[in-house]
C-alpha cells in the first residue's frame, strides 16, 4: 500500500468568508435602507466598483456603529413623530374641551339668570304662602282643640261600653251556665221518666186496674 498524501486545505475557505461578511453587512445596509425609506428619506447607494477615488471608505467597526447610529436616530425620528402626533391630537381634544366647556359655561350663565328670575318669583310666592299658612295654622289650632275634646269625650263613652260589654260577657257566661245547668236536669228528668215508663210497662197486670 502506498501512504496516503494528506489532503491540501481549502485556499478559498478566507475568499469566502470574506464573501459572507460582506453580503451580510450589504444586507445590513438594505435593511437600513428599508428603514429611512419607510421614514420618507432617501436612501443609500451601495456602489460596487474598485475605483475608490471618489469615495470614502470605513473600516468594518464603524460601519457598524454609522448603521447603529443610522437605527437610532430613525428610530428616535418616529419616536418624536409619534409624539408630535399625539400632543397634536391631544390638544384637539383639549381645545374641543375647551369649547364644550365654553358652551357649558354660558348655557350655565344662561340658567342662573332663569334661576335667579325664578327665585324671585318664588319668594313672592312664599310671601303670600305664609300670609296663608299662618292663618291656616290658627284655624286648624282651633280645630285641634275641638278634636282633643271631642277625643277626650269619645274616650269617656268608650270605657263606659267596655265596662257595659264586660258586664254583659259576664251575665251571657253566667246565663250559658245556667242554661247548661237546667240542660243537664232536663236531660236527668227524660232519663228519669223513661226508666220509670220501662218499669210500668215490664210489671205484670194483677188487677182489673193494672189491666186497664
Amino acid at each position: 500500500m502506498f501512504p496516503v498524501a494528506p489532503k491540501p486545505q481549502d485556499s478559498n475557505q478566507p475568499s469566502d468568508r470574506l464573501m459572507t461578511e460582506k453580503q451580510q453587512e450589504e444586507a445590513e445596509w438594505e435593511s437600513i435602507n428599508v428603514l429611512l425609506m419607510m421614514h420618507g428619506l432617501k436612501p443609500l447607494s451601495l456602489v460596487k466598483r474598485t475605483d475608490l477615488k471618489d469615495l470614502i471608505i470605513f473600516d468594518k467597526q464603524s460601519s457598524q456603529r454609522m448603521r447603529q447610529n443610522l437605527k437610532l436616530l430613525v428610530e428616535e425620528t418616529s419616536r418624536q413623530q409619534n409624539m408630535i402626533q399625539e400632543l397634536i391630537e391631544t390638544n384637539q381634544q383639549l381645545r374641543n374641551e375647551l369649547q364644550l366647556e365654553q358652551s357649558r359655561a354660558a348655557n350655565q350663565e344662561q340658567r342662573a339668570n332663569d334661576l335667579e328670575q325664578i327665585m324671585e318669583s318664588v319668594k313672592s310666592k312664599i310671601g303670600e304662602l305664609e300670609d296663608e299658612s299662618l292663618s291656616r295654622a290658627c284655624h286648624q289650632q282651633n280645630k285641634i282643640k275641638d278634636l282633643q275634646k271631642e277625643q277626650k269625650t269619645l274616650q269617656v263613652k268608650c270605657q263606659h261600653y267596655k265596662k257595659k260589654r264586660t258586664e254583659q260577657q259576664e251575665t251571657i257566661a253566667s246565663l250559658q251556665m245556667e242554661v247548661c245547668r237546667l240542660k243537664k236536669e232536663e236531660e236527668d228528668r227524660i232519663v228519669t221518666q223513661n226508666r220509670v215508663f220501662a218499669y210500668l210497662c215490664k210489671r205484670v197486670p194483677h188487677t182489673v186496674l193494672d189491666r186497664q
